[in-house]
């Protein structure tokens, strides 16, 4: 496994556990209240997991799935569309692509504040904090294979 690959996956690891332990700050389901009146501790956890809910689905899109394919799967995708890659992680069974569509929705949808619909935010803020824990399931899968395919490749 080529250094770059190995930088961004520590690197989506610390996202990872940030978000976690932004989460675990966090209330275990929003409601208008907390959107509406949200105290400063609240505003700061909510921040963090946004911002690193954020960082890991675009540092999982854009650094790691690609060359983890190539390099790990041995899987000629260099030049394919991403849509392509996410097909091969899937036929692999890493990921499943509506979880893919799901989470970069969500990544998405949580860069809006959406000031005038409080129930949009919740319902938001709720399907993220859901799906956290898919986004940190793909990355321990990701690592794992990882971890056994970077014992002893040319580059190491």
């Amino acid at each position: 496994m080529t250094q770059p690959l190995r930088e961004a996956l520590a690197q989506c690891r610390r996202h990872a556990v940030v978000l976690a332990q932004a989460r675990a700050d966090l209330p275990p389901r929003f409601d208008t209240a907390h959107v509406l009146s949200p105290s400063d501790a609240l505003v700061r956890a909510g921040d963090q997991f946004v911002l690193r809910f954020i960082k890991l689905q675009d540092t999982l899109g854009e650094q790691v799935l690609r060359p983890f394919t190539v390099e790990v799967l041995g899987e000629p995708v260099s030049d394919l569309p991403l849509i392509d890659v996410l097909n091969r992680l899937e036929r692999y069974g890493f990921l499943r692509l509506h979880d893919w569509a799901r989470w970069r929705a969500l990544r998405n949808a949580l860069t809006h504040e959406y000031p005038d619909r409080p129930d949009l935010r919740v319902a938001v803020l709720n399907d993220a904090l859901d799906a956290a824990d898919g986004l940190a399931a793909l990355l321990g899968r990701l690592e794992g294979r990882s971890a056994v395919s970077g014992a002893g490749g040319a580059e190491d």
